[in-house]
């Protein structure tokens, strides 16, 4: 792993290309590529383990205690994943993490990252003010789906999500990052109910799309 590289991301930030090669060490950090649709870790696990994106796209899954699946969300380059779970024996739900497209991700130590040795204390709290911070910003991210979720119909979902995906990208014509399956789990609703409410929306003026592509019109949504 290139640790120039590494001192990029969000995690890293502030620390010196030498410390951070002495606190890789310290925190057994091994990169691996796993390929689209392969699971990176479940949490809790046996052994404690947090990962860093740096390349690809990670998704973050539920299952419950049946085996249903719900999508929490997508992790981008940059984003951690694990530090939540790693510490909650949560018996009746899983957090699992899957690979969304190939993927280089760095697995870290996650009690050596919370039990700093002699050799990196110095430094090891930069890391771990950068990780709190990193915690507090995908908190916010699944309040936001919280929000989405919470609504009542599919359509308000579905408007709800499409008008953040709108002030996102600072237009009402937008593409979003997932498919319609992904969108569909993301929403906690049926796919093909959510496919007829999306036609009924297009029909009535309220939006228009082509695949991944939205459009969405201001006097009815009061997106930008």
């Amino acid at each position: 792993m290139n640790v120039d590289e590494l001192c990029t991301f969000p995690l890293f930030r502030n620390l010196a290309p030498e410390d951070l090669e002495a606190m890789l060490g310290c925190l057994s950090a091994r990169e691996i590529s796993p390929r689209r649709g392969d699971f990176i870790m479940r949490s809790p696990g046996e052994h404690p383990l947090m990962g860093v994106v740096l390349e690809g796209e990670v998704e973050m899954i539920s299952e419950d205690y049946f085996g249903k699946k719900s999508l929490l969300t997508v992790l981008p380059v940059g984003s951690i994943f694990g530090e939540s779970y790693t510490c909650v024996k949560a018996r009746n739900r899983t957090i699992a993490y899957q690979a969304r497209t190939h993927c280089r991700v760095l697995l870290l130590d996650y009690e050596r990252i919370l039990h700093a040795c002699k050799l990196v204390c110095r430094f090891h709290h930069r890391m771990i003010e950068n990780m709190v911070e990193l915690i507090a910003e995908k908190n916010l991210v699944l309040v936001e789906k919280l929000e989405v979720v919470s609504r009542t119909t599919i359509r308000e979902k579905l408007l709800t999500y499409l008008a953040r995906q709108a002030k996102a990208a600072g237009s009402r014509t937008f593409t979003i990052p997932i498919s319609r399956t992904a969108l569909a789990e993301y929403l906690c609703t049926d796919r093909a109910a959510m496919t007829r409410e999306l036609t009924r929306m297009k029909e009535e003026g309220l939006l228009d799309y082509d695949k991944r592509t939205f459009t969405l019109h201001t006097e009815t949504t009061g997106a930008p």
